[in-house]
């Protein structure tokens, strides 16, 4: 998990770049992927320290449901501009976009693990005496 974590990191940072390089100006809200991604990689890198794995995971995914709002709140803000205006930018529109699916995944994956770490504990003491 916390290699997945280091990659989940680096692609929001690419979502950036990617955001970045396909856009003549540059919104401040294009370099919200990259805030998020810098402190997952971070983390990621901090869980593969066994010791500190549970603590730095669980930060991680937090910040992943965190950019998940602020994608779903993106999301919506320009929803609400096409239906008055009729137009939007589109660009911005799919790097909020695959920002809100890198932090869905790692969200969901860390939740994943919790429950089947959850799963094997149950069946570790059940099996013991």
């Amino acid at each position: 998990m916390a290699r997945f974590g280091i990659v989940s990191g680096l692609l929001l940072c690419i979502d950036t770049a990617i955001a970045l390089f396909g856009s003549l100006n540059k919104a401040p809200m294009l370099f919200i992927p990259m805030m998020l991604g810098i402190p997952i990689l971070f983390f990621g890198v901090v869980a593969l320290n066994p010791h500190r794995r549970r603590q730095a995971l669980a930060t991680a995914a937090i910040l992943g449901a965190f950019g998940c709002l602020i994608g779903f709140g993106q999301l919506f803000h320009f929803f609400s501009v096409w239906r008055k205006q009729g137009v939007v930018n589109l660009h911005s529109t799919q790097i909020v976009s695959l920002m809100v699916a890198i932090c869905i995944v790692f969200s969901l994956s860390y939740l994943w693990t919790v429950v089947q770490a959850g799963r094997q504990r149950g069946r570790r003491s059940a099996a013991s005496p």
